[in-house]
């Protein structure tokens, strides 16, 4: 779908600037966004980024700028630009990601992306590798989408991702068909390729080989081989997961539940109580999270990952989790494998732009990737 341009040139922005964000500004930044939660319908949640809001950035990109916007010393709004290597057209491609844009003030948004575009012109005049810009904006979320209709990055929507949260209430019985255990060192040749096969078929998946495979061993906290989960036949590896508690580096606040799914979460805490599974948490509490960061199943066979995902549900059900975030592209037939469990989908629109006059060619996004990780 293509979005529909503006006259950019009818926007004042003398009044406004643009600051990079060190991290001294950490602080500020995670009390600002907590008095912004996105909202979706009756629905509100803060991605609560504690204690470090530039964490994720780091893990995920080669560089990174978080941008302010200011009138006179007064901050009215922050975005993180993140410079990443994904695949595209199945090439390892230079692109910008757009995240966690705040707009502190009713009616700066045309302003602020005004002024980023401006900026970003000028780095990617410089840097000519750099081919697209790409953001998540929530299906619900109508404000953030309707700032995105400014087109001030010549914006287009791919396709959707869906984000599905599978709630860990009765125990599932485990597949009779496949094996899954933990990973090894041993076993990290056979993971990385088959991660690579999945990435490289994916649009905007991140890049993959042994040598990244390895760096996010050592730099994810708390995590390590032992968060890989295998899936066997016999004695040959056909899948893997990798399960991640991401506490230290984000939380889930629902702020606001809304009448319908306050409901919801009243009788599911009832049967919590009697299945021995942990009870949702009151509003403005965190939830337990374990996120599914990558995946990757020979032939892309849901029912491998549905075995995968059986295994990691009833392991983390009994550690006290309250969910597991499991994501794809949501014409993704793997999302079969979701089936099974009581879960709560959310879909997210990809809009993808350039600062170029003309787009590089793009051939195929049927297959795009849900980073679950910085979303």
């Amino acid at each position: 779908m293509k979005i529909k341009q503006i006259d950019n040139k009818s926007i004042d922005s003398s009044r406004y600037e643009l600051r990079v964000l060190g991290q001294e500004w950490n602080e500020r930044l995670l009390r600002l966004t907590s008095q912004s939660p996105v909202k979706a319908g009756r629905f509100q949640i803060h991605f609560d980024r504690s204690p470090d809001i530039f964490a994720i950035p780091r893990l995920t990109s080669y560089n990174y700028r978080c941008l302010g916007l200011f009138r006179n010393d007064e901050l009215l709004g922050y975005v993180f630009t993140s410079y990443q290597k994904r695949y595209i057209n199945q090439r390892v491609t230079d692109v910008i990601y757009l995240g966690n844009m705040h707009v502190f003030q009713h009616g700066l948004g045309r302003e602020f992306l005004k002024l980023l575009s401006d900026r970003l012109s000028g780095i990617i005049s410089k840097n000519r590798q750099i081919k697209f810009i790409y953001a998540y904006i929530m299906d619900r979320n109508i404000p953030a989408m309707k700032l995105s209709e400014h087109g001030f990055f010549s914006p287009r929507v791919v396709g959707q991702i869906s984000m599905v949260n599978i709630l860990l209430l009765f125990p599932k019985q485990l597949s009779r068909t496949y094996t899954v255990r933990r990973a090894q060192p041993a076993d990290i040749n056979a993971i990385v390729e088959l991660l690579k096969e999945e990435h490289t078929n994916k649009f905007l998946a991140p890049e993959m080989n042994g040598d990244l495979f390895l760096q996010n061993l050592t730099q994810r906290p708390l995590f390590g081989i032992e968060n890989y989960f295998l899936a066997l036949l016999g004695n040959e590896i056909v899948g893997v997961c990798s399960a991640w508690d991401m506490t230290a580096l984000k939380k889930n606040r629902i702020l606001k539940y809304g009448l319908r799914m306050e409901l919801s979460r009243m009788l599911y805490n009832l049967a919590a109580s009697i299945a021995g599974a942990a009870r949702l948490p009151n509003t403005g509490e965190a939830l337990r999270d374990i996120t599914i960061a990558e995946y990757a199943v020979m032939d892309r066979d849901p029912a491998i990952m549905e075995a995968l995902l059986r295994y990691v549900y009833n392991t983390f059900r009994q550690d006290g989790y309250h969910s597991m975030i499991f994501g794809g592209g949501a014409n993704d037939p793997l999302l079969g494998a979701t089936k099974p469990f009581i879960a709560r989908e959310v879909r997210s629109n990809v809009v993808l732009g350039t600062l170029h006059k003309t787009h590089p060619e793009i051939k195929n996004t049927g297959l795009i990737y849900a980073d679950a990780i910085q979303i």
